[in-house]
């Protein structure tokens, strides 16, 4: 990482950005060519390990896409906002909250994988917990693990926002 003074090394700050976004951008490769999705999710980190959920239809350019490679990039932002004022360009900036790493999706086929994976993209897109599911409705949507094999943060943050 070139500007080390933005890094974020703190497990807790990766969790405060995370738990503050609320879309992830996968990026997938179909025939050479980058394409790059908006998706809610979930996430679960433990012990070090960063892995994201997503949900999606049975079909699809993103379904077939990831059945023939499944080699990802997940990227999450938040705390964005324009800094600067004034005529001279030179004085803007951005702040702003990332993570993001490279990774493999996995189909889960499991039905409490499903679920469980369903439950925490739920409670990251409501902040609460609690839900139920149908099961004819988990039978027929396909659900996503993204483990990455690495990740890095980084922040820009608003003055009195966020730490290392």
């Amino acid at each position: 990482m070139r500007r080390k003074d933005r890094e974020v090394t703190s497990l807790d700050t990766v969790r405060e950005i995370l738990d503050g976004a609320k879309v992830m951008h996968l990026g997938m490769t179909e025939g050479g060519a980058p394409y790059v999705l908006p998706l809610n999710y979930g996430y679960e980190l433990k012990d070090g390990a960063l892995r994201f959920f997503f949900h999606s239809a049975g079909e699809g350019r993103k379904v077939r896409i990831l059945e023939e490679n499944p080699a990802v990039f997940a990227e999450v932002d938040c705390e964005l906002g324009l800094k600067g004022e004034g005529d001279d360009a030179c004085v803007y900036g951005y702040y702003f909250a990332s993570v993001m790493g490279p990774g493999k999706t996995r189909l889960l086929t499991d039905e409490t994988e499903k679920m469980d994976a369903l439950r925490a993209l739920m409670r990251q897109q409501t902040g609460r917990d609690g839900f139920t599911f149908r099961p004819e409705t988990v039978a027929r949507v396909k659900v996503y693990e993204v483990k990455l094999d690495s990740f890095t943060a980084k922040m820009n943050p608003k003055p009195g926002h966020g730490g290392q």
